[in-house]
C-alpha cells in the first residue's frame, strides 16, 4: 500500500503521521494497523491547489518535480490493486493524470471525485481496451444528501406523485467545502448531483443541488437543507422539507471500502472498463445511473 499527496506536511512521512496532519479536520476513528508505516509519496501538483486551497497548502519540493511516470512506477512497485482518486473537485488535470498513471500500471481506478472520468467515453474506451477496471464518478456518502434526496424522489414517484421543483443546499467547514466555495471549482459537483437526481427519476431538474457555502467553524460537519415539491391526487400539493447533519469524512468510508472491493472483485473476474449496474449504488454520476432500489439490487447481485 502507498499514498500520494502534494502537501509538504504529508509527503515523505508515514501514513500514520500524515493521517492527522493539518489541514485535516476529520476525526480519527480507527488505527491504521499494518498499513500505518506506508509511505506518502509526492504527486505532480498540476491544478490540484488552484483556488482557495492554494492559500492553505504549501506543496512539497518533491511534488513540484514529480511526474505521471513516477506515480505509475510507484503503483507497480507497491503492487497496488486499486487506486482511489480523492482529489479536490475541479482539479481536472491532476485527476486525469492519476487515471492515466493507473492505466499505465494496469491498476483499477475508483474515481471518488465529480470530475468526469468514468463518464468520459474516450477514457472509458481506453480502460476497456487495456483490460483495466474503471469505477466512478463522484462517490456517494453512506447516508448523505444525494442518497437521501434520491430515495425520497423515488418514493414519491412510486406513489404516483408528479414532481415539481426541488433544492438541496449543502454547507460545511472542511477543506472540501473551502475548495467548493470557488464557483470555478464547484461546477462539476453541481452537474454530478443533477445527474443523480435524473437517474432517480426527476427528468427535468427544476432547482439547485450542490454545495452553497463554507462555514469554517463547522469543521467536518456537513449540513444539508433540502426540499421537494410535488402534486398528488386531485392536484393537491405535497412538500417535504428536511435537514440532515452528518460528519462528512467518515460518512464516505464504508462506501470507499465497498468501491475498492468492487474494483478488486471485478479485476479478479476478468472484467474491464466500467462495471455498470453495480456502480450505481456507490457513485452519484456513473455512466449509467439507476434509482436507489434498482442500484442496491444490482450491487447485491454482483456481490453474490
Amino acid at each position: 500500500m502507498t499514498a500520494f499527496d502534494v502537501d509538504e506536511e504529508k509527503v515523505g512521512r508515514p501514513l500514520s503521521e500524515a493521517f492527522t496532519a493539518p489541514a485535516i479536520s476529520a476525526t480519527a476513528f480507527t488505527r491504521l494497523g499494518e498499513d500505518s508505516e506506508a509511505p506518502v509519496l509526492p504527486a505532480p501538483v498540476l491544478d490540484g491547489l488552484a483556488g482557495p486551497l492554494g492559500d492553505l497548502v504549501r506543496p512539497a519540493a518533491a511534488a513540484r518535480e514529480a511526474t505521471q511516470e513516477d506515480v505509475a512506477k510507484a503503483l507497480v512497485d507497491h503492487e497496488a490493486d486499486v487506486l482511489v482518486i480523492v482529489l479536490p473537485t475541479g482539479a481536472s488535470q491532476a485527476i486525469r493524470m492519476f487515471a492515466g498513471a493507473a492505466l499505465a500500471a494496469g491498476v483499477a481506478v475508483v474515481n471518488a471525485t465529480p470530475e468526469e472520468v468514468a463518464r468520459d467515453a474516450d477514457i472509458r474506451r481506453r480502460f476497456k481496451e487495456a483490460g483495466v477496471v474503471l469505477l466512478g464518478d463522484d462517490l456517494r456518502s453512506h447516508v448523505g444528501a444525494t442518497t437521501l434526496h434520491t430515495a425520497l424522489i423515488e418514493l414519491m414517484l412510486s406513489r404516483g406523485l408528479v414532481l415539481g421543483s426541488t433544492y438541496q443546499l449543502n454547507v460545511g467547514g472542511n477543506t472540501d467545502f473551502l475548495n467548493l466555495a470557488d464557483t470555478g471549482r464547484s461546477a462539476t459537483k453541481f452537474a454530478s448531483k443533477a445527474n443523480a437526481l435524473r437517474a432517480a427519476g426527476m427528468t427535468e431538474v427544476d432547482g439547485v443541488a450542490g454545495p452553497t457555502g463554507f462555514v469554517g467553524h463547522l469543521a467536518d460537519t456537513k449540513l444539508c437543507f433540502a426540499s421537494i415539491k410535488a402534486t398528488s391526487v386531485l392536484g393537491s400539493e405535497v412538500e417535504i422539507d428536511l435537514k440532515l447533519k452528518v460528519e462528512d469524512s467518515p460518512n464516505a468510508a464504508g462506501v470507499i471500502a465497498n468501491a475498492v472491493r468492487l474494483g478488486k472483485a471485478a479485476t479478479d473476474r476478468g472484467l474491464s472498463g466500467t462495471v455498470d449496474g453495480a456502480s450505481a449504488l456507490l457513485f452519484k454520476s456513473p455512466p449509467h445511473g439507476l434509482p436507489e432500489s434498482e442500484a442496491r439490487t444490482a450491487f447485491l447481485e454482483f456481490a453474490s
